[in-house]
């Protein structure tokens, strides 16, 4: 591609993005846009291509960590700050509207914000959400990072966290860096712990989510199914 056919490219994937055709670019040509931003005087569809090759989808190459972005034959330093710039102002504008929406009112968004949050994470991460009576957030701590497949919580710095910021609910998330979203027999323990040393000051645990890069599995979206209710729901005498 000459000089000027370059241009004229780039000139034309930028109208076409300022028409607000967005929706109608293959995931290559975005990544095509974005790096025209930081790769000035080069012909950077093969790296656009490269990188979904490499990474597989969009969320792929938005999630890889920046050594393995750095093998990819092209992609200099200013690309990677700039895709993790791209990436980062994402988290920070779900989370600015997650602050001012009542937390459990859109599910959706708050599932989206903890997977794009953790979606980049090799190891598990806990995050802790502390609600007021609106159920707006108050706050979100990372009380957790373990292994690719366990972290530590104490349900007792929960509680005192809680209890410190003045929360009347809280909502577990979690990721699971392999893949599967299904919840595991210590994410059952930890959900049940969690809730008894909440319950007796008075602070509901609203829900647990486990998120992946290809779903999430909410406790309080699935608490009706057969052996699953009683994680969540009221503790009872003789619990």
């Amino acid at each position: 591609m000459t000089p000027e056919d370059r241009l004229g490219h780039r000139q034309r994937l930028r109208e076409k993005f300022e028409k607000h055709e967005e929706d109608a670019f293959l995931d290559y040509e975005l990544l095509e846009l974005i790096l025209t931003y930081s790769i000035p005087r080069r012909d950077v569809k093969p790296i656009a291509k490269e990188l979904l090759n490499r990474f597989h989808t969009f969320p792929g190459v938005m999630d890889a960590q920046p050594e393995d972005l750095a093998q990819v034959p092209g992609l200099g330093q200013n690309s990677i700050t700039l895709l993790k710039l791209i990436r980062s102002a994402n988290v920070r504008y779900l989370a600015r509207t997650l602050e001012s929406l009542p937390l459990l009112d859109s599910p959706q968004l708050f599932a989206d914000y903890a997977r794009m949050r953790l979606g980049d994470k090799s190891n598990e991460v806990t995050l802790v959400f502390y609600l007021n009576t609106q159920n707006r957030l108050i706050r979100c701590d990372t009380l957790g990072t373990g292994s690719v497949d366990a972290v530590n919580v104490f349900p007792s710095e929960v509680a005192r966290n809680a209890l410190l910021c003045g929360a009347q609910s809280v909502v577990l998330c979690h990721n699971h860096p392999g893949g599967s979203f299904a919840p595991s027999r210590s994410d059952d323990a930890v959900t049940f712990d969690i809730r008894n040393a909440l319950s007796p000051l008075g602070i509901v645990l609203l829900d647990h989510v486990i998120v992946s890069r290809f779903g999430y599995y909410s406790y309080r979206v699935h608490e009706h199914e057969p052996g699953r209710g009683c994680l969540l729901t009221k503790l009872k005498e003789g619990d």
